[in-house]
């Protein structure tokens, strides 16, 4: 096989030929439709990803659309960078800022934020419209020159992606054609996929896990995928029920909120034959809620945007171990470590590190953060946990300060500076609490400097923020706990300290 992760996608496609690749709605695309398309959008694409390396920007929600994408930036040597269509313009000004991407690909909703943010950075990528009908239309012209990454990765890079760590300062991961390979191969041996499978994509592709665990295995096994846009639970229910979906992947919020509605219609969910969580923990009671109305046990799931898939609750009888994430993929390696970096006895609570050929082995240009969490060829995750002596991995906690919504890493200083600048607000601290369905819920506490309200605050973060950066919890207070050196005390807030 080539080493080219595109050039794999094409030979599927032509050999799969009339077999369905995408259902959205009523309408099918072949496998040879979506090479077409996505064709299409590399002759476009080529007056601008010119020097292998380039970074494009896929600004698209899940959808054919954005598969066509994913692969005509790969098929170009270009690097993908998924960019949540969602975000605001804060969160797109400084994604696109600091991706430096030669251009950006957006659908007929987004434009129009994607037009105006663009307007006010001072380098910015050409813009294309991406449609069934045109391929990619250009909308704007470039103004940057989109500069290639260095040439130093083990094999040619294809996805940049972000993640943060302690310090919450945003880190850039670039992995390569051949880790993504190699963990797709695997994927696909490990969860038995085959062609005749039919894949729900409800997770974000913008995401590692809707992006990985679910769009990329589907059309690297061949299997047919039917993309969510929106996630609205009856019309999921109706999906999985009506197409007889056999695979899905997703957060736990989902099927905490599917295990919670009530029925109404017919509602068969027994062609399931995988159903997996990833991105938090999944909360044995929602599990079994779950379960008792579908009929389906939910697996667990554990991996991160550095490392990929890290391991998968593979028992025979996954309700035994509904809090297990399960034992280690093949070529994968964990371990438990003390604050030393020295190995734990089974069973002891330290933090996990994990050894992967799928793993990332530093963050692009950032030398103090990959020194801190890249040591002696493994990741420290920042996360809490044991492996008991059959080699089941559980989650205990967290070292870092990020709070984890539904996966989603969000920063409280990127918050905090946001609410910050409404000009009612003398000062504000954001932090993380545990919510009902398991992972975290953002909170914040405000000092506020004249007439204000929880309305005032919403309204300002959703012109700048991303939805699952928005506070959930608002409260306001004469003044916020700090120690003598002026930090806050997050402790004292019902946060981690």
């Amino acid at each position: 096989m080539s080493g080219m992760l595109s050039d794999a996608f094409d030979t599927r496609c032509a050999r799969a030929g009339g077999r369905a690749a995408v259902r959205e709605g009523s309408e099918t695309l072949t496998y040879a439709e979506l090479l077409a398309w996505s064709q299409a959008i590399s002759r476009r694409l080529e007056p601008v990803l010119r020097t292998p390396g380039q970074r494009v920007a896929v600004m698209l929600p899940n959808s054919a659309a954005f598969v066509a994408a994913f692969f005509a930036v790969a098929r170009g040597g270009g690097v993908v960078a998924p960019t949540n269509p969602q975000y605001g313009s804060h969160d797109l000004a400084s994604h696109l800022a600091d991706l430096d991407a030669v251009a950006l690909l957006a659908d007929s909703e987004s434009l129009g934020r994607a037009a105006g943010t663009l307007e006010r950075l001072p380098r910015c990528p050409a813009l294309f419209e991406v449609s069934r009908e045109q391929g990619a239309r250009s909308m704007r012209r470039q103004t940057t020159a989109g500069l290639p990454l260095p040439g130093f990765f083990p094999a040619p890079p294809l996805l940049q992606q972000y993640t943060s760590g302690s310090t919450g300062t945003p880190k850039r991961v670039i992995r390569t054609h051949a880790q993504l390979i190699a963990e797709l191969d695997c994927l696909r041996t490990t969860f038995e996929v085959t062609e005749e499978d039919r894949f729900l994509g409800v997770a974000p592709f913008f995401h590692v896990n809707g992006l990985v665990r679910t769009m990329l295995t589907a059309m690297h096994a061949g299997a047919t995928l039917f993309p969510v846009a929106q996630f609205r639970r009856r019309e999921v229910i109706d999906l999985l029920t009506a197409e007889r979906i056999t695979f899905c992947g997703a957060v736990p919020q989902i099927f905490t909120i599917l295990g919670q509605t009530p029925p109404r219609g017919a509602a068969d969910l027994s062609a399931l034959r995988l159903v997996f969580s990833a991105s938090a923990p999944l909360l044995p009671v929602d599990n079994r809620r779950f379960s008792e109305r579908y009929g389906v046990v939910i697996r667990q799931l554990y991996g991160s945007t550095e490392t990929g898939t890290i391991s998968f609750n593979r028992d025979p009888d996954p309700e035994k171990h509904l809090d297990s994430l399960g034992r280690p993929l093949d070529p994968v390696r964990v371990q438990v470590v003390d604050e030393r970096g020295a190995a734990v006895p089974p069973g002891t609570e330290g933090e996990l590190a994990i050894a992967s050929p799928f793993a990332i082995s530093s963050y692009f240009d950032n030398e103090a953060a990959s020194a801190e969490s890249f040591r002696d060829g493994f990741y420290l995750s920042g996360d809490l946990g044991t492996i008991d002596p059959a080699g089941h991995v559980r989650l205990t906690g967290r070292k870092k300060l990020l709070i984890n919504r539904g996966g989603f890493k969000v920063n409280p200083y990127e918050v905090e500076d946001v609410i910050k600048a409404h000009p009612r607000v003398a000062d504000v601290a954001v932090f993380g609490a545990v919510g009902p369905q398991g992972d975290d819920v953002v909170c914040c506490a405000i000092v506020a400097s004249g007439a204000c309200t929880t309305d005032d605050i919403l309204g300002h973060c959703r012109e700048r923020l991303a939805d699952f950066k928005i506070p959930a919890r608002i409260e306001f207070r004469d003044s916020l706990p700090k120690s003598s050196t002026g930090k806050i005390l997050r402790a004292q807030l019902g946060a981690p300290a």
